[in-house]
């Protein structure tokens, strides 16, 4: 470029945008802004009264602790030491029976390996009294 063109520099151009619209669309919108939200408030007014009114504190209930834990732990033991020693109907009309822990246990134990075999299997054979000897 030539130092010639250089010195001739013309002035930046004036903007073309007129400052008078653009407030003038900024303004508009604010306005439809406000509209809008004073619209919905009084929709929400009309539809929900209750929606503008200061909420009511609600407590929740104080908790529902154990007065006497020991006591009440005391009586879940006697309950489990009553069912667990005692003889009860589980299901009368299939002939289930609950039987004294100790008594099962015995009973399991005296099963030998069939042990765990089911109860109602009549294809098992129980093991023979003297042991399988001759």
């Amino acid at each position: 470029m030539p130092v010639e063109e250089m010195g001739h520099r013309a002035l930046p151009q004036p903007a073309d945008v007129d400052n008078r619209v653009v407030l003038a669309v900024v303004g508009g919108f604010l306005l439809f802004v406000a509209a809008a939200i004073a619209g919905l408030l009084l929709f929400l007014n009309a539809q929900v009264p209750s929606a503008f009114l200061p909420r009511t504190e609600r407590r929740f209930p104080a908790p529902a602790l154990q007065t006497s834990p020991q006591a009440d732990l005391a009586r879940f033991e006697a309950e489990q030491q009553a069912r667990f020693s005692g003889y009860a109907w589980v299901d009368r009309d299939h002939n289930k029976a609950r039987i004294p822990i100790d008594q099962a246990m015995q009973l399991i134990a005296g099963r030998g390996p069939h042990a765990y075999d089911a109860i109602g299997d009549h294809d098992a054979q129980p093991p023979p009294a003297d042991g399988g000897k001759p």
